[in-house]
């Protein structure tokens, strides 16, 4: 098996190459596109990216620590991955500052969709995502004419996939009935690939319809619900968490090799993705949906650091929480 020292200069090498490009382009010099740029803050590291390499896959290229020189995200694909820019190669990056990222979109005849996607790394170890999504058109009349169609069911779907890289233990960590599940299906598409949420009753959760084809993780809903809208994975001492806004609208589904191959023989790569779900009765073209979350990449320390790593990006960053929800 690649040695250690192997993997984390590889890890580096890319960053360390593609920095040479970050940074606004100057006006009094024609340049081609930026289609990545080097972002940093405190202790983390990452790349941005479009859809121009081959899979079509705009999102976080990598993401660093000084802790851990090694990219946490599939080197040929990303994370954080939205599915309204999966494969849009009309997706554009926009330089903001040395810490900020924008991808965007503007709307096409066949994906009416207008995407803006803010990733901002924050000190120490905080990288902060903001998506906004507008379809131009009413996507539930037109979705039979869609080829990549985010309107599933009864809800407009806004999908993320994080392909992460080659983590020893492939499962996530999520408070469920208020003790730690450590859980990732058995197989792809296998019994458990989706995880509702704890604090909403069964009539608010979305119906998956009849299909000759239904996505891998329908009508597999894991018996076992999250109680928080967060969940993390491990990377050797590091660890990442996930923070979402809008708990009433997330979802987290899960693949065991969603990630492709492992650099660990024997193992793959999983895919801890999610989604946000717009349902029927709260979707219309031509407005604004906004979507939040917070990635926290920072040595581990205990459990209970995380759920204060969670508390504390739900404060700085006035997240909806679950206790919110339940005034209203």
């Amino acid at each position: 098996m690649t040695s250690w020292k192997a993997l984390k200069w590889m890890s580096v090498f890319v960053p360390a190459a593609i920095v040479l490009f970050s940074g606004p382009t100057n006006a009094q010099q024609a340049r081609p596109p930026m289609h990545c740029q080097f972002i940093h803050s405190g202790e983390i590291e990452a790349i941005v990216g479009d859809a121009a390499r081959y899979r079509g896959h705009p999102g976080i290229w990598s993401l660093t620590s000084k802790h851990r020189n090694f990219n946490i995200f599939n080197n040929e694909s990303a994370g954080m991955i939205t599915g309204d820019l999966r494969s849009k190669r009309n997706t554009v990056l926009e330089y903001v500052d040395d810490s900020t990222s924008v991808l965007k979109r503007e709307p096409t005849a066949n994906f009416p969709v207008k995407v803006r996607m803010v990733v901002r790394a924050r000190s120490p170890y905080y990288l902060d995502t903001e998506l906004t999504v507008r379809d131009s058109v009413d996507l539930e009349t037109v979705k039979s004419l869609l080829g990549n169609n985010p309107f599933l069911g009864n809800e407009r779907q806004v999908s993320y996939n994080c392909y992460v890289n080659s983590p020893e233990d492939i499962r996530i960590n999520f408070l469920s009935g208020g003790k730690w599940e450590r859980f990732i299906p058995a197989v792809h598409g296998g019994p458990g690939s989706s995880i509702a949420p704890a604090y909403l009753k069964d009539s608010e959760l979305e119906v998956w319809p009849q299909s000759d084809d239904p996505r891998f993780h329908w009508y597999k809903r894991y018996e076992k619900r999250f109680d928080e809208p967060f969940y993390y994975g491990r990377f050797g001492n590091m660890v990442l968490i996930l923070v979402f806004d809008r708990p009433k609208l997330i979802r987290f589904y899960l693949s065991p090799s969603g990630g492709g191959d492992s650099m660990i023989a024997g193992q793959t790569s999983p895919a801890w993705d999610f989604e946000w779900l717009i349902p029927r009765k709260d979707y219309q073209a031509n407005k604004d949906y906004t979507f939040r979350t917070c990635l926290v990449y920072k040595q581990f320390e205990s459990d209970e650091d995380v759920i204060r790593e969670v508390r504390k990006v739900q404060h700085d960053l006035g997240y909806e929480t679950v206790e919110s929800l339940k005034l209203k």
